[in-house]
């Protein structure tokens, strides 16, 4: 028994027995606790416990207790299982404190994918290299040369790939821009669709797919539309006449860019004199973007709504000097007045007046011209006129708080609106919104309340145009109710 007690076998035996056993609990409790605890390295333990512990033991229990050779096929193949779980237990290992823990903004977290698959190669290569060296004697001098020169010829081959390839990498590692962002690429300009190894797709202002080696993004700069936020600054110049009132002016800027769609309202539009010229003075609106794609559309509405906010202000947009423009005076009863009574003579409620009368609010009253899509009167808004349509379409919007706008009537050429002006202190209960390019006579409410007073039929129409609208708007605040 003594003698039992002091050979290597035994011994060795009773080591791998015991030391298996107390591997695989410690190895367990520590599964477990990873496991409550949600950390990946769960996976690395049970890796250890079920690949590489085992190969380890039976190794050892083949040369210690059975006593094979190291250079037996048997235990040069259990070697070879034995390296083949440790090298997938430090890929794990490297997986885990690399990538799926790594901080937020570090370059681990931004390492592409291709770049994790890389390393995994490069890390089975060299396992294989230390198996074929260390436990298959092989001399890798031959191959390694081999795959020197092989590396050379197939890297001048496939120069212009490997450039697109390495400039890839290095621009996930940065990550200047991600798919959905709209970028600028020396002049080329559009949102980002794609992003692969050799190149990037853009989908072009114009609907067009743009193409872009990776190599080429590396050569160009590039500006990030959508970052840090997508909000993006627009500047757009006019110019007005030298007697229009600056402060004016880009009051109008300021005004109408806060009505025009996408138009961010913080940071607020802000408009600049920022030139005195020979004939004119030029101003520049600064205004934010909330969708960059977006650009050009912004450009049109903003342009095009200030058209219509500049004639109706009074401001004018100066002609090229290099033209000159005879204009035909005309006698202003000719020019305006006439059309614009033939046109109040056509409303139901005014029908009953007589024409001096109208000729009387036709002189009072101003044209104004609205835009598409511009907002005549706000809900909400005290209004001191009432307006006549002379050519166009409208509608009345109404909106509940937190609710999508309903409609309540649609209005054409001759109708009347703002009717609720004539109800002291009642703001508007609807906004008016042009459905088309809208023309539209404004009549002071002065000069129609002193109609009223000798005219009570035309009053009495005014207020059954009153009720009628206000009970189609309870029937829509009664709906959404």
């Amino acid at each position: 028994m003594a003698d039992l007690l002091h050979t290597d076998w035994f011994i060795w035996g009773i080591g791998l027995i015991l030391g298996f056993q107390i591997l695989v609990v410690v190895l367990g409790e520590a599964i477990y606790r990873a496991d409550r605890a949600g950390r990946p390295l769960a996976s690395i333990f049970r890796a250890i416990r079920n690949g590489v512990l085992p190969f380890l033991i039976f190794y050892v229990f083949l040369s210690k207790i059975v006593g094979l050779e190291a250079d037996s096929a048997t235990m040069r193949s259990v070697a070879t299982l034995f390296w083949i779980s440790v090298i997938y237990a430090v890929l794990l290992f490297v997986n885990v404190l690399l990538f799926e823990q790594a901080a937020a903004g570090t370059w681990r977290s931004r390492a592409p994918k291709l770049f994790q698959d890389l390393l995994r190669v490069l890390l089975v290569v060299i396992g294989a290299a230390i198996v074929l060296s260390v436990v298959w004697r092989r001399d890798l001098g031959g191959l390694i040369a081999a795959l020197g020169v092989g590396s050379i010829v197939l890297g001048l081959a496939l120069q212009e790939t490997l450039g697109n390839l390495m400039s890839g990498i290095a621009m996930l590692f940065e990550r200047p821009f991600s798919i959905g962002d709209w970028i600028e690429v020396g002049s080329n300009r559009g949102e980002v669709v794609q992003i692969n190894w050799r190149s990037v797709h853009l989908r072009t202002v114009d609907r067009n797919l743009l193409v872009m080696p990776n190599s080429a993004l590396g050569r160009e700069t590039i500006i990030n539309f959508s970052a840090p936020t997508r909000l993006q600054t627009v500047r757009v110049s006019f110019a007005f006449a030298l007697d229009d009132p600056p402060n004016r002016v880009k009051d109008m800027l300021r005004n109408t860019a806060l009505k025009t769609p996408h138009v961010a309202t913080e940071p607020s539009p802000k408009a600049h004199a920022v030139e005195f010229q020979n004939d004119r003075i030029r101003y520049q609106a600064v205004l934010c973007l909330d969708n960059p794609k977006l650009y050009r559309k912004l450009i049109d509405t903003y342009t095009t709504r200030v058209w219509y906010a500049a004639q109706r202000a009074g401001l004018r947009l100066p002609l090229p000097t290099a033209l000159e423009y005879q204009v035909k005076e005309q006698p202003q009863a000719t020019a305006d007045i006439e059309p614009a009574v033939t046109r109040l003579a056509g409303v139901a409620a005014l029908a009953d007046l007589e024409q001096s009368q109208l000729r009387q609010l036709a002189e009072d009253a101003d044209r104004l011209w609205f835009g598409a899509g511009e907002t005549v009167l706000q809900q909400g808004e005290m209004s001191g006129a009432v307006y006549i349509i002379d050519a166009g379409q409208a509608t009345t919007l109404y909106q509940a708080e937190a609710a999508e706008a309903s409609e309540i009537l649609q209005l054409g050429e001759g109708e009347l609106f703002g009717e609720t002006a004539l109800t002291r202190g009642q703001p508007n209960p609807a906004s008016i919104v042009a459905d088309t390019d809208l023309e539209v006579l404004r009549i002071p409410l002065t000069s129609l309340e002193s109609l009223l007073e000798i005219h009570p039929q035309t009053a009495h129409q005014l207020a059954n145009l009153i009720d009628l609208r206000t009970d189609a708007l309870q029937r829509i605040i009664a709906a959404k109710a």
